[in-house]
């Protein structure tokens, strides 16, 4: 049986960060972190970017656990951090190569905070 993204989606934004102080990738803020991600999911949905199978399986934790880390300690709700990451992957989008995202995003997923 699927689960439903959306359901995933709650589930997931109910995970808080660990409190060992992992950062994300060098120069990237767990904000940025979460839209490099999403951004990088996006470019290979449409192509821009070839499929990467193993990334793309951690994507959706990886996301959210930056996501959470972001908006959590500063009482950031739910509706805002996902607005706040849309538009921050929408300023990457448009200002950054496909190619770069994707090593950012891939250095992201790889320091992802345990939960």
């Amino acid at each position: 049986m699927r689960i439903p993204v959306a359901a995933a989606l709650l589930a997931l934004a109910a995970c808080t960060p660990s409190g060992d102080g992992a950062a994300p990738a060098k120069a990237d803020s767990h904000l940025d972190c979460a839209a490099l991600i999403s951004a990088a999911d996006h470019m290979m949905a449409d192509g821009r970017l070839a499929p990467d199978k193993d990334m793309q399986s951690k994507v959706l934790v990886s996301a959210m656990t930056h996501l959470n880390a972001y908006a959590i300690p500063q009482g950031i709700a739910e509706k805002d951090a996902f607005a706040a990451v849309d538009a921050r992957r929408d300023e990457l989008m448009a200002s950054t190569a496909p190619e770069e995202i994707l090593s950012r995003a891939k250095a992201c997923v790889a320091k992802t905070p345990r939960t």
